[in-house]
């Protein structure tokens, strides 16, 4: 006798109407959805097209307005004109001239402008000549005379000579020196160099190196270096009245007029240069340098001015290291002339405690020192 009971096999012919009604619904996905049809040129131009369009329109705008703003901010009269006024922007003013000039990627016309060099060198002659004693116009023309050395043309090389020469104020002379040395060293670095051999500058600058006041000859020492060095990129060797200067300002009275002149002579590779750099390792007159470090203000305190001072020390050194082994790597000086830098360098590291004791000495310098040591031996041995 057969069963009642329908079979559960949804492919067998019992199955009942409400399983058949349910079969007949289920339908793939795919027949529920319309008819897909390839997307029209006109579709495809509003999904890519128009938007790619408009970001490019929005960036074309961007860059035109950036592209305006900077040469608004470049406009040599606007920025002379702002200089020369009366009120505190000309401060401002100042400050952001110094910026710009420091960033030639954004402002790429600025650092070469002949125009805003010679307006500024122009303002630069007139202000020295008044020699205005107030804090706010001896700032100025130091903000000035500090903003012709960035650029890399050198129409505001006489207005700097004439600042360093005849600026009634110490610190702007000062600053008008160290700016002649950036630039000299600005257009030596151009390709191709475009040293600064110039007749009245060599004037000035061996009559800065006989100043009475030691802080302008050590700060023409490091000029004359760098003039000296960057003329040379263009004969075979340097102006000899300034290599002659460095070897008189090489046994200066002032320390860092002495060490300037010694690392300045190690770069020219001349032969007095090892005896002047021996010195740089010596703890007296490494103490007699950093003396001079004095608190300028109340605020500077005992601890604050002793890191100073180790700083001082140390950057001393560290050229002193370089010195070294550019002259190692001289092949002119004779190994005979290395004995008084190897006796130097093992003076050092034998000080090294005391000198710990009025600041912490680098491990990387202490490294190098002892690196150095062992390749003056054998340049002084001959090999």
């Amino acid at each position: 006798m057969s069963s009642s009971i329908p079979p559960q096999n949804e492919f067998s012919q019992g199955v009942s109407d409400a399983d058949n009604r349910y079969a007949r619904m289920r339908t793939s996905s795919d027949e529920l959805l319309p008819p897909v049809e390839p997307p029209s040129a006109g579709f495809i131009i509003q999904l890519f097209v128009i938007p790619a369009v408009i970001v490019a329109a929005v960036v074309g705008i961007w860059f035109v307005i950036e592209t305006l703003a900077r040469r608004g901010e470049q406009d040599p009269a606007k920025i002379v004109a702002a200089l020369r006024s009366n009120n505190q922007a000309r401060f401002q003013q100042a400050k952001e001239l110094a910026d710009m000039l420091r960033l030639p990627q954004r402002y790429p016309e600025l650092k070469v402008s002949h125009e805003l060099s010679g307006q500024i060198a122009a303002y630069v002659n007139e202000m020295v000549e008044a020699g205005r004693p107030e804090d706010a116009e001896v700032t100025m023309r130091i903000f000035l005379v500090t903003a012709l050395g960035e650029f890399q043309v050198a129409d505001g090389l006489p207005a700097l000579v004439n600042a360093a020469l005849h600026d009634p104020q110490r610190d702007v002379r000062r600053r008008a020196i160290n700016a002649i040395a950036v630039l000299a060293g600005s257009m030596a670095a151009l390709k191709p160099p475009q040293p600064l051999v110039d007749e009245e500058l060599t004037e000035a600058l061996l009559t800065l190196a006989d100043d009475q006041d030691e802080l302008i000859r050590s700060e023409t020492t490091f000029a004359i270096g760098v003039v000296a060095e960057a003329s040379a990129t263009q004969s075979s060797e340097a102006d000899p009245r300034l290599v002659e200067k460095l070897v008189v300002l090489a046994d200066d009275p002032y320390t860092d007029a002495r060490f300037n002149a010694a690392a300045a002579l190690a770069r020219l590779g001349h032969p007095a240069a090892p005896a002047a750099v021996a010195e740089m390792f010596d703890v007296d007159s490494l103490a007699a340098s950093v003396a001079g470090e004095k608190a300028l203000t109340e605020e500077v305190t005992e601890e604050s001015l002793a890191k100073q001072r180790a700083f001082k020390r140390n950057m001393i050194l560290s050229s002193a290291l370089k010195s070294t082994n550019r002259l190692r790597e001289t092949p002119a000086l004779p190994a005979e002339a290395f004995a008084p830098l190897e006796e130097a360098v093992e003076g050092f590291l034998k000080s090294l405690e005391k000198l710990q004791k009025e600041g912490p000495v680098p491990d990387e310098l202490v490294d190098e020192a002892e690196r150095t040591l062992t390749r003056v031996k054998a340049r002084a041995a001959g090999k």
